[in-house]
């Protein structure tokens, strides 16, 4: 049974395996290598998923959930056609797609996968994105990092080379850079820095401002200043998405034409917008951004302890890369050509693809590939300080620092605080502050049973255990009697419960499969739809009987039940034309 590796993308996603030991992009059902990571309710409430729900954006924005990567790890909801849906949920549907297509393609099973997240996602959005994967029902074998999983893919054409490379990956939504040593067969990752929200989407937003803004001065009509709300996201959605492709079209030309016909009617006149960019003005509206890379960059090379002269190759990774500023920064600042013989849109999926192999013996290791990471920010404890003879709260005491390598154990011994104290409440944070309500909160615990005394008197030991997934175990120990307690920390916002991902899966599974179902009688459906224009009397209420049978069977999801009726309905259109 194939183990997959899954690139979750922003804006793209992508499915790979390995053939023997090399590992090959799984085309989606529509025969894409990407499938854009886009979720849609249509109007019969059909789920749809990748490009055609892209396609028809435009038109149904409010039925249209895009970019919902950026919410994993919070409890923020998402309306979709009136309906609400956790982040979780909708990614699990994009992961649902991939799984079902690498079925289809594989002609097997696919229960395993090995799935790619940014470096820079926090405790909660990693946890979210396993869940992700449990709900769409995947055993989720790996979280790993995307710039991790391109220096793998680097690294498997690269084996015998040593050398340090710098893996700058800007996608549809995220940033991640990272410093990696590559000697005998063995990557491993010295530091990674990044932006959770920085990418290309950014630049797609900024362009759409400018169109607007350019329009309103030049046309003097603003856009978003009539109509219904409807009406209104229905431009703004048109917009995007052509600014998406002019974006595209200036990493090829220096000059696009600005062409979206019909975009609204304006006293009762239709209006079209028609203009034209110069590459040199996109840059301008992204270079603030572009820039902000470059201080992630310089992040990334101070904790790897190297500079830019010691970097050998760049590799740049991510469909924002092809913008020509991109490249021309990255290269300036490295004095050397970036390395572009691996395709930006596919790498972290076969990377994630060489993870999977590795962990299920696949790839031989003594032979191969060996892959080291870090753990990409700092993890520690809330202590407290004496200052001007006054206990203060709120200090944050830094246990495992940022990009450590993984997996990691670290411990440091704390003494009780006040007199008699017979409890200690361990607060666990992630972040570089030095005050916690400046870090992330991840978790707490109480270590109860501590032997009443003087302040001081009494030692408790804290743990700290980051493992290859990312996720934390604290452990904390009264020295004295040897009493414990610990925890694996559970984000407390924005995760989802084991019941929750329970009920989440089956509903994924039964709205795939009923997709799935209308899909293959969708054609007689509509073909009855439009015979009810055209009928009367006794004639009319059979066809709706017949349409109301078919769809009660969809919604109780019964396939036989449902070949039995598309059987009925057939016969009944025959004899009605």
């Amino acid at each position: 049974m194939a183990v997959i590796g899954i690139d979750l993308g922003t804006t793209n996603s992508a499915v790979a395996y390995l053939k023997g030991e090399k590992p090959e992009i799984i085309p989606n059902t529509e025969g894409g290598r990407t499938t854009p990571s886009v979720f849609q309710l249509s109007i019969n409430d059909e789920i749809i998923i990748g490009q055609n729900a892209k396609n028809a954006m435009p038109g149904m924005p409010d039925r249209t959930a895009t970019e919902v990567k950026r919410l994993m790890g919070t409890d923020e909801m998402v309306m979709v056609g009136g309906q609400s849906y956790r982040p979780e949920t909708i990614s699990a549907h994009i992961l649902m797609h991939l799984k079902k297509s690498a079925e289809d393609y594989l002609g097997e099973m696919v229960t395993e996968a090995v799935i790619t997240v940014p470096a820079y996602f926090n405790d909660a959005q990693r946890k979210a994105t396993q869940k992700a994967g449990e709900i769409a029902g995947l055993k989720v074998e790996r979280i790993i990092n995307e710039p991790t999983a391109a220096a793998i893919a680097y690294g498997l054409e690269n084996i015998d080379k040593n050398q340090h490379i710098l893996v700058y990956d800007l996608g549809g939504g995220t940033f991640d850079v990272s410093v990696v040593e590559i000697f005998e067969g063995v990557v491993e990752v010295k530091a990674s820095a990044g932006d959770n929200n920085l990418g290309g989407v950014d630049f797609d937003n900024a362009l759409t401002d400018w169109i607007i803004e350019n329009f309103k001065q030049t046309d003097g009509i603003d856009l978003f200043s009539f109509g219904t709300p409807e009406e209104i996201n229905q431009r703004k959605a048109r917009i995007k998405l052509e600014s998406e492709n002019i974006k595209k079209s200036l990493s090829s030309q220096t000059n696009v034409n600005i062409n979206i016909p019909f975009i609204a009617i304006h006293n009762n006149a239709p209006v079209s917008v028609n203009m034209s960019i110069t590459r040199e003005e996109f840059d301008a509206l992204i270079k603030d951004m572009a820039l902000k890379t470059l201080v992630e960059v310089d992040k990334a090379l101070e904790d790897s302890r190297l500079g830019v002269s010691d970097i050998d190759e760049v590799v740049l990774i991510g469909g924002s890369t092809r913008v020509p500023l991109i490249q021309q920064l990255v290269e300036d600042k490295f004095g050397k050509k970036a390395k572009k013989d691996i395709n930006p849109d596919e790498a972290v999926a076969l990377g994630a693809a060489v993870q999977a192999g590795i962990k299920t013996g696949q790839i031989d290791t003594s032979k191969g590939i060996m892959v080291i990471d870090v753990c990409p920010y700092t993890l520690g404890t809330e202590v407290v300080r004496q200052i001007g003879g006054q206990t203060v709260p709120g200090f944050f005491d830094p246990i495992i620092p940022r990009n450590s390598t993984i997996p990691i154990t670290e411990s440091k011994r704390y003494y009780t605080v006040s007199d008699n104290q017979t409890s200690v409440n361990v607060n666990v944070f992630q972040g570089d502050n030095q005050y916690t309500d400046q870090n992330i909160f991840l978790s707490d615990f109480i270590l109860e049973g501590i032997p009443a005394g003087p302040r001081g008197q009494e030692a408790i030991d804290v743990k700290f255990s980051y493992d290859i997934n990312g996720t934390l175990q604290v452990e904390a120990t009264i020295v004295s009697t040897g009493r414990k307690a610990s925890a694996i920390v559970k984000t407390q916002a924005g995760t989802m419960t084991e019941q929750e991902v329970s009920a989440a899966r089956a509903q994924v599974e039964s709205d795939y499969e009923k997709s799935e179902l209308y899909q293959e009688v969708k054609s007689v459906i509509t073909r009855g739809e439009r015979m009810l224009n055209s009928t009367e009397g006794l004639e009319k209420e059979k066809l709706m009987s017949a349409l109301q049978n078919i769809k009660i069977a969809l919604e109780k999801n019964d396939r036989a039940l449902v070949q039995k009726y598309e059987e009925e309905l057939t016969d009944l259109l025959i004899e009605l034309v």
